[in-house]
């Protein structure tokens, strides 16, 4: 079928994409600055546009079945408000029939104080109300971050896996490659809408490490960086406001984590059809090596 999804083109959307065309539908989004020599990946269809032109939506999005938002890195409630409420009206003026909904982290129950969890809070609301057929899915920490282009040189150089989580505490983890499986499968499970679905698996940072050292043939060291410390090291890349929110998501970790590891994550696997990779299969998808 034909699907429209948002931020196509990043880092996890784009393997979201990837995984949609490789199961047949054809796939079509918005950037919003196409240049000439930019090149999307086969089965993918850009649009000039932002989540503030109903216009560039409408275009993107007229004929499409399904549809899958993913909100970009933005801290801003007002925008996340506004940009979800365009997506919604022009989903239901084109008549998608059944919207996944990528929370790309945790989704509390009610508002937090934390502009990070909140802004998912508020969207979720704004799909409850309406009316469309919406399946949630919620990811929790992402594999990928620890193969990141600039983490992959630490962990060579420095022989050490550095995160703000603790080493021999289970965490629920899924790679970007998975999110895509499970965004997938819920498309073709329209009966799901209306509910919410916690995505990963429960791996502890120790354990990550020993893979990723047997791959590479090294003795690494889990390092658990203290999250005022991972903030600061955000700043430069990302900019003050970003640091903090994206620091806050694992300060929240730190004072919630039962309510992360007591998550149906079997429910989910079950519903979706769904069986994660294993880590090490994770571990050996990734090119450890700095070219």
């Amino acid at each position: 079928m034909k699907v429209f999804m948002t931020a196509a083109t990043g880092f996890q959307g784009s393997k979201i994409a990837n995984e949609l065309v490789a199961r047949g539908h054809a796939v079509t989004s918005i950037k919003r600055n196409l240049s000439s020599d930019f090149q999307a990946m086969d089965g993918l269809q850009l649009f000039e546009g932002g989540l503030d032109s109903t216009e560039a939506l409408s275009s993107a999005m007229r004929g499409a079945q399904a549809a899958v938002y993913t909100f970009p890195l933005i801290f801003d409630l007002d925008l996340a408000k506004k940009y979800t409420q365009n997506f919604i009206d022009v989903a239901r003026l084109e008549g998608v029939e059944l919207v996944v909904f990528n929370t790309t982290f945790y989704l509390a129950s009610e508002e937090t104080g934390l502009l990070a969890l909140d802004m998912k809070v508020a969207m979720k609301e704004l799909f409850d109300a309406s009316g469309l057929n919406v399946i949630t899915i919620a990811p929790n920490i992402y594999l990928d971050n620890i193969a990141a282009p600039w983490s992959v040189p630490v962990i060579l150089e420095h022989k050490i896996v550095p995160y703000p989580l603790k080493a021999d505490k289970a965490m629920s983890w899924i790679s970007h490659e998975d999110l895509g499986k499970y965004i997938a499968s819920a498309l073709d499970k329209p009966e799901l809408a209306g509910q919410t679905f916690p995505v990963g698996s429960l791996i502890k940072g120790n354990d990550i490490t020993e893979s990723i050292g047997s791959k590479i043939g090294q003795k690494l060291t889990f390092v658990e960086v203290p999250v005022d410390e991972f903030e600061q090291q955000l700043v430069p890349g990302f900019g003050d406001i970003a640091a903090r929110e994206i620091s806050n998501l694992y300060r929240y970790v730190e004072q919630n984590y039962n309510s992360f590891i007591e998550q149906d994550y079997k429910r989910t696997n079950e519903a979706l059809g769904i069986e994660p990779q294993s880590l090490d299969s994770w571990v050996s998808s990734v090119n450890w090596s700095v070219s």
